[in-house]
């Protein structure tokens, strides 16, 4: 029996793996490694796992799910995580102390944007 790896599968923190942050359109990556130690911080006081739903975005991708013209995902240094609703207000206290620059909930979305700038 042959087994593939995957594309990026490997770690590159105690809680995250490389593909978690890749582009979902061309697998490309770019990350800031500051980006993943705040995220560490955060899963640290949270005590929850950290589930990314965006991170790098390429030009392309980033038009198409209509992101920002500047947006920090393209240069990696941010992510949209999945936040229940009813966690966002304790979550976004936790990642101001973990050392995030911009930390915006989106409600009843479910999840998080995160940034490090």
């Amino acid at each position: 029996m042959t087994t593939t790896k995957r594309l990026n599968d490997f770690q590159i923190a105690e809680h995250f793996k490389l593909r978690e942050f890749e582009c979902p359109c061309c697998h490309c990556i770019r990350l800031s490694p500051v980006l993943v130690e705040r995220l560490e911080a955060l899963r640290a006081q949270w005590c929850k796992p950290i589930i990314v739903t965006s991170g790098y975005r390429c030009p392309p991708h980033n038009v198409q799910v209509k992101g920002a013209k500047k947006s920090l995902h393209m240069i990696g240094q941010a992510a949209d995580i999945v936040v229940p609703f009813n966690e966002q207000s304790v979550v976004e206290v936790f990642a101001r102390r973990a050392g995030f620059t911009q930390v915006i909930p989106y409600g009843r979305r479910n999840f998080m944007h995160l940034a490090v700038a």
